[in-house]
């Protein structure tokens, strides 16, 4: 969820002890990084339980950060949204986390909003909605969504916020918020779960996760749903 400032799992392993039908094995990394033969460690990690068992592991820990703000951008379409990404991954100004769903996605996260109680609020968004779609002129059908966690010292998280959404405004963006970054997220947990309910339902539910070119991003998304 946060590799852009911490790391994936494999980056932040520092031991690890695998119990095998021939016996335990234990790999130790007391450097940050070593050029000689394999690294186990990642054998291990990407097994899946077909090697034997993780009964131990050492990880590298990090220091609270200072400011932690979540943020959100909306997107008159998917395709300014891919571009933007694109634009942010070349800069390697990265926040602690940032994420870019479709309008499905997008709709998704609207619908598993949870109700109001309070009628001000109520109308707070409704008049948020007639801004961005009757003034703005966003289409529900097509807008889309980037999530985004900024972490680290107050002055670093500062310049990240700045440079972000100046750029979002390149590929009309717009700011939406950090509740709109929280619930994201949230989001983003609870699709996890979905296999588990849907299972007792009967439809499945699965992610996929894959590596292409940038120019070739929006040909594999739209591609993946069709087939599905």
């Amino acid at each position: 969820m946060k590799k852009n400032e911490y790391g994936n799992i494999e980056d932040i392993v520092q031991a690890i002890t695998i119990v095998t039908p021939t016996g335990t094995f234990t790999r130790y990394n007391k450097c940050p990084r070593v050029s000689h033969g394999p690294e186990l460690n990642h054998f291990i990690l990407g097994h899946e339980g077909n090697l034997g068992v993780v009964t131990e592991c050492v990880l590298r820990v990090r220091e609270v950060p200072e400011s932690q703000v979540y943020g959100s951008i909306i997107f008159p379409d998917f395709d300014n949204g891919v571009k933007f990404m694109r634009e942010v991954g070349r800069s390697r100004i990265w926040p602690a986390s940032i994420r870019l769903v479709d309008n499905l996605q997008f709709q998704f996260g609207q619908a598993l909003k949870p109700a109001n109680d309070s009628k001000w609020t109520d109308v707070l968004d409704k008049i948020k909605k007639f801004y961005v779609l009757k003034i703005k002129g966003f289409d529900p059908e097509s807008m889309c969504a980037c999530i985004i966690l900024f972490e680290g010292t107050k002055d670093k998280v500062d310049k990240q916020q700045k440079f972000i959404y100046q750029l979002a405004k390149e590929y009309h963006g717009m700011k939406a918020g950090p509740e709109n970054g929280i619930r994201g997220y949230f989001l983003t947990f609870v699709i996890a779960y979905l296999r588990d309910f849907g299972s007792n339902h009967n439809f499945i539910a699965e992610s996929f996760e894959s590596s292409v070119p940038w120019d070739k991003l929006e040909t594999l998304c739209y591609k993946v749903k069709e087939r599905v």
